[in-house]
């Protein structure tokens, strides 16, 4: 399994340029606390019934993100696309024509230990792939919705500065996931798996 990150895209949003109008829909979940994702969701490929379900719990688990990290509620975009886009965009931002499971663009650099952001602010841009998920929670023997924000998860922490380009910086992260993920019931993604990643 691969989860990458590009702490280099500046102003990279990506776009779905590859998909007609009547493929995507747009929409804002909003948390509790007034923290909002702006999601766009290729309808072709992402199933209604989970999207729905990761709908109900995304906004929770990025309250929690934020408290965790003493931040202000904030925005984040997050395209949910396939497996074509999702090699679109690294061809494009990382110069890699391969395909990953999640890709996360910080609007700013940003410490993983930082003062509080006093306002809103758009922390940055998350893609997940729907056709490597899928096959990735098959691979894993785990339910697909599971996988799905264990790699939300992983890109919101890429976006507040963590990493894992060494061992302890690795250790750190999956620590904080796991925290997060048992936070909403899911099991710890790290245990017995191995998982890979490519920074």
């Amino acid at each position: 399994i691969v989860m990458v990150h590009d702490t280099n895209a500046i102003n990279s949003a990506p776009e779905p340029d590859s998909l007609g109008d009547d493929d995507v829909s747009y929409s804002d979940w909003q948390s509790s606390t007034g923290a909002m994702i702006e999601a766009s969701i290729d309808r072709k490929i992402w199933h209604d019934a989970l999207v729905k379900s990761f709908q109900h719990t995304a906004p929770k688990i990025f309250d929690d993100i934020l408290a965790e990290h003493d931040t202000s509620p904030a925005s984040v975009s997050l395209c949910l696309c396939d497996d074509i886009q999702m090699r679109q965009i690294s061809r494009q931002h990382r110069q890699i024509d391969k395909v990953t499971n999640v890709l996360s663009f910080p609007a700013y650099e940003m410490p993983s230990h930082h003062p509080s952001l006093d306002a809103p602010a758009l922390l940055g841009d998350i893609v997940i792939a729907a056709e490597t998920v899928t096959r990735e929670a098959e691979s894993l023997q785990i339910p697909v919705a599971d996988h799905l924000m264990h790699l939300f998860v992983h890109g919101m922490l890429h976006l507040f500065g963590h990493d894992h380009i060494d061992d302890d910086m690795a250790e750190t992260m999956e620590s904080l996931e796991t925290k997060l993920l048992a936070n909403i019931g899911i099991a710890d993604p790290y245990r017995d798996k191995h998982l890979e990643f490519d920074s």
